[in-house]
C-alpha cells in the first residue's frame, strides 16, 4: 500500500497502491492497467463512480503523464525508506561506532554518527540533524506532491477532453455513414424503378413493333394469295381458243392484278 503522505491522486483505488501502467477511463477516473482490466472481466463500471464502461468506446491507453508521476513518487518513496526517514531512525545505532545517527550527511544522502561525521571519510561534507533532514524531505515531498496533483489533473482534463473528441468523432462518422448508406439506398430504389420503367417501354414498343410487322405480314399474304388466284385464273383463260385471248383485252377490268408494293 502507498504512504499515507502520497497523494490519493497517485493511488489506484483497486489495489490501493502507486500506479503502474496507469489509464484513464471515459469518466476520468484513473487505475493500473491489469486492475482495470481484471475489473472489467467480470464487472462493465467504473470501480470508483461505478458508470457504465462500454469496451467499444473505451481504448485503455497508456496515460504516460500519469505513469511519469507515479514512477517518479516511486523512486521519491524509495528513496525516503532507503534514507531511514521514519519515526524510529532516531533509535538507530551506527553499525561501525555504534552511536546513535543523530546526522543526515547530504553529499553522501545517509544518516551518520558524531564519530562518522568528523572521520575521513566524511571530511568537508555538508550535515544536517535528523529530525531537519525529515522535515526538510518532508516539505520537498509535500512541494512535489503538489506539482504532480496538478500535472495529474491537467493529464486527466487532457484525456478526458480528448475522449470526449474521440467519441463525439465516432458518432459524427457512424452518422454520416447511416446517411451515405440511406442516400445509395434511395439511389438504387430510384434506379432500379427507372429500370423497370425503361424496360416497360420498350417492351410496349416491343408488342406495338410486332402488331404492325404481324398486319403488314397478313395485308403481305392477303395480297399474295388474290394475286395467285389472279394467276390462276388468266392461266386458265389462256387454255381457251384464240378467239377467246381478245376478252382479255379487258383483263385489268375482269382480272385487276393487286401488285404488292412491301
Amino acid at each position: 500500500m502507498a504512504s499515507s503522505s502520497y497523494s490519493e491522486d497517485l493511488t489506484c483505488s483497486v489495489c490501493l497502491s502507486l500506479f503502474t501502467e496507469p489509464v484513464m477511463l471515459l469518466c476520468g477516473h484513473s487505475f493500473c492497467r491489469e486492475c482495470i482490466t481484471t475489473f472489467l472481466s467480470s464487472q462493465r463500471c467504473c470501480p470508483q463512480c461505478r458508470s457504465e464502461v462500454s469496451m467499444k468506446k473505451t481504448s485503455l491507453t497508456t496515460n504516460h503523464a500519469l505513469k511519469s508521476l507515479a514512477e517518479r513518487a516511486k523512486e521519491t518513496e524509495r528513496i525516503r525508506k532507503e534514507s531511514g526517514t521514519d519515526s524510529q531512525v532516531d533509535e538507530s545505532l551506527c553499525p561501525e561506532h555504534e552511536e546513535k545517527l543523530k546526522l543526515f550527511c547530504i553529499t553522501d544522502q545517509q544518516f551518520v554518527c558524531l564519530i562518522c561525521r568528523d572521520g575521513q571519510k566524511h571530511e568537508g561534507h555538508k550535515f544536517k540533524p535528523v529530525r531537519e533532514a525529515a522535515e526538510s524531505l518532508k516539505m520537498e515531498v509535500q512541494g512535489f506532491l503538489q506539482t504532480v496533483s496538478a500535472k495529474i489533473s491537467a493529464a486527466e482534463k487532457r484525456a478526458k477532453t480528448q475522449n470526449e473528441e474521440i467519441i463525439k468523432t465516432q458518432e459524427k462518422s457512424q452518422k454520416l455513414m447511416s446517411q451515405i448508406t440511406i442516400q445509395f439506398q434511395e439511389m438504387h430504389e430510384f434506379l432500379r424503378k427507372r429500370e423497370a420503367e425503361i424496360k416497360n417501354d420498350l417492351k410496349l414498343k416491343e408488342n406495338e413493333e410486332v402488331r404492325k410487322m404481324n398486319k403488314s405480314a397478313n395485308e403481305i399474304e392477303t395480297v399474295l394469295s388474290d394475286n395467285m388466284k389472279l394467276i390462276k385464273t388468266i392461266t386458265y383463260k389462256l387454255k381457251e381458243p384464240v378467239a377467246a385471248y381478245f376478252h382479255l383485252a379487258n383483263t385489268e377490268d375482269q382480272f385487276p392484278l393487286t401488285v404488292c408494293s412491301y
